[in-house]
């Protein structure tokens, strides 16, 4: 995703009426806001949601309104607003979220010429409708394709030269117009601190502000500040508690993050009772894995294993010997090592980021996935066996048996079955089908999710021990299914047999409706499915009965995107993230004592 602005810039001096004027609908809209002191003749607002809010304050204001957005570098789009009315409007890309009208469309094309008045009200004013029209002029479909293909050409080639590489080479200012002709439309009128956003700015981005100490915030931001630190106390509160009681037995904290990204835990189960924990940044440093073992304390052992950058996942062989790393972020690559003699033993390049790795359970052969290909490598020669094209997708799982394996498909709507003794597709199945007319009906009843999937998705696939049971995390909850069942079935998955629904939760300040189930584990002693997700949950679903019920809610309620159940079973690691949704992210790992809770 490339930056997203918004913001709106008001042609007055007064800045008290305009803080005033903000303050009311703040009142009414329960946002929030930034205002800039007046700049060059400009007085900007920054609102907490990009909505109607320009249009209230048009109502309330008869002089010149600017609102400004930049979408993820993709496009920019301007309103106009003068005496209380809508001037002018444009987009650089009208059909971005989906095809519109003729009409509607030729209004979106942008009138330079209406802006005559305030060009003659700008101070020493160089600016002409013609220097206007030619930043509102974009290139045609076909040639934004071309320069897109020619970045990625430039990228790949950099990116084969090594891991350093001059990002200048790439057209960026022509692949990524949108965000040039917003930076020329602002300067052309002389606004200054257009490139930013009230997320931005709440997140201390603010380096390149001018001003910065003199923005008022709406409401008084210590009211908040005091909320937030209440409610920090109360989670650490809690999660001492945890600790003291022997529930929580370990929490690893990200490294400080470079830049503005956190890094990025990455961890699996060792082959006995510990956990390996690592975390991934974004330049590419090596990864230094961590042995965390009973008893449980905050100081581990390194792995000393010279592993190769940007790894992503991690699985060790059941017998522990080999461990398989697969790499994103231009390594695209997945690598085995001997974790006995801490070698490596194989480097197994991938056309894209390497997304799932697994062995089979002999441990003769390890598979390899991404997005358009599955890799089959022989663990005893280190030769390759197969290349298995397939579609869209990013997870695997291997029957028990060694014979079977499964892939998802079309974006995590259909099931792939592959013979790993012929390496072809034996069938593809298509997950259950959502109606749209219920989804309409849940989200008017206040219930349903505000985004709609024809399909359910899948998440995380596994099996059971035994192989009898195949256990899925989809996109809205958890599903048990008798592989038999599934095996003999034609096009699509059959009846699960036993399953639980994710719990839908509000996030954000407009409230979006969402649920997912992130990861699965099974706890085969008990016959009990653990599960995860974004309501900051660890829940157990008993196969035999059907009761599914909460094991552990985390303090704060943080979305929890991956489970790990440690192979003793006696213990689960959790990938946590507060704040999952905010500019800057909270990732951090812990480690629960599951025999305390079960």
């Amino acid at each position: 995703m490339g930056a997203s602005y918004g913001s709106i810039h008001i042609r007055s001096t007064d800045t008290e009426e305009i803080v005033e004027i903000v303050k009311r609908l703040a009142a009414q809209d329960k946002q929030k806001f930034l205002i800039s002191p007046c700049i060059n003749g400009w007085i900007s607002v920054y609102p907490s949601q990009d909505s109607t809010i320009t249009a209230a304050i048009a109502q309330q204001f008869p002089g010149h309104l600017l609102y400004l957005i930049l979408y993820h570098d993709d496009f920019f789009y301007y309103a106009y607003y003068r005496e209380h009315q809508l001037i002018d409007e444009y987009s650089s890309y009208p059909d971005y979220f989906g095809t519109i009208s003729r009409e509607y469309k030729a209004q979106l094309r942008g009138k330079p010429e209406v802006f005559a008045d305030l060009l003659a009200e700008l101070p020493n004013n160089q600016t002409t409708i013609e220097e206007i029209a030619e930043v509102l002029t974009v290139p045609s479909q076909e040639e934004r394709e071309e320069l897109y293909q020619r970045s990625l050409e430039i990228l790949e080639s950099l990116e084969a030269d090594g891991n350093h590489f001059d990002m200048s080479e790439l057209p960026h200012d022509q692949v990524f117009q949108a965000a040039k002709q917003f930076s020329d439309f602002a300067q052309l009128f002389n606004i200054s601190n257009a490139s930013t956003r009230y997320e931005y700015l709440q997140h201390n981005e603010d380096e390149d502000i001018e001003r910065w100490s003199e923005f008022v915030h709406i409401p008084d931001p210590s009211i908040e500040l005091a909320q937030k630190q209440r409610e920090k106390s109360r989670i650490d509160q809690a999660l001492t508690e945890l600790n003291i009681a022997g529930i929580l037995l370990v929490t690893v904290s990200s490294p400080t993050p470079s830049r503005h990204f956190p890094h990025v835990p990455i961890s699996v189960p060792d082959h006995t009772g510990g956990f390996f924990i690592g975390w991934r940044g974004h330049d590419n440093q090596p990864l230094e894995i961590k042995h965390y073992i009973p008893p449980w304390n905050d100081q581990p052992a390194n792995l000393d294993l010279p592993l190769e950058q940007n790894a992503y996942v991690m699985q060790v062989s059941p017998s522990g010997k080999f461990l398989a790393v697969g790499h994103t972020s231009g390594s695209w690559q997945a690598t085995l090592y001997d974790l006995e003699q801490k070698q490596l033993l194989k480097t197994i390049p991938h056309v894209r980021a390497t997304s799932s790795v697994q062995f089979t359970p002999n441990e003769e052969i390890l598979v390899s996935r991404s997005e358009d290909e599955i890799i089959l490598t022989s663990i005893k020669n280190s030769q390759q066996i197969a290349v298995i094209k397939l579609g869209h997708g990013s997870k695997i799982a291997i029957h028990p048996d060694g014979r079977y394996l499964l892939a998802d498909d079309e974006g995590k709507s259909k099931l792939a079955i592959i013979d790993l003794n012929t390496q072809k597709v034996v069938k593809v199945l298509s997950t259950a089908a959502f109606d749209r007319t219920a989804w309409m009906a849940s989200v008017e009843r206040g219930e349903g999710v505000n985004a709609f999937s024809p399909n359910e998705m899948i998440f995380k696939m596994d099996f059971s021990p035994d192989g009898r049971w195949l256990l899925c995390a989809m996109y809205k909850g958890v599903r048990v299914f008798e592989w038999n069942e599934v095996f003999s079935s034609e096009s699509k998955l059959p009846l699960p047999i036993v399953a639980s629904s994710s719990e839908v939760i509000s996030v954000g300040d407009r409230g979006s409706r969402m649920a997912t189930t992130y990861d699965i584990a099974f706890d085969w002693q008990r016959n009990i499915l653990l599960s995860c997700g974004l309501e900051g949950k660890v829940k157990s679903l008993d196969l035999a009965t059907g009761e599914c019920k909460v094991l552990l809610e985390l303090p704060g309620r943080p979305a929890i995107i991956q489970l790990d159940l440690s192979r003793d079973l006696a213990t689960f690691c959790t990938h946590s993230i507060r704040d999952m949704f905010e500019r800057k992210q909270e990732p951090f790992v812990q480690i629960w004592n599951y025999l305390g809770l079960a």
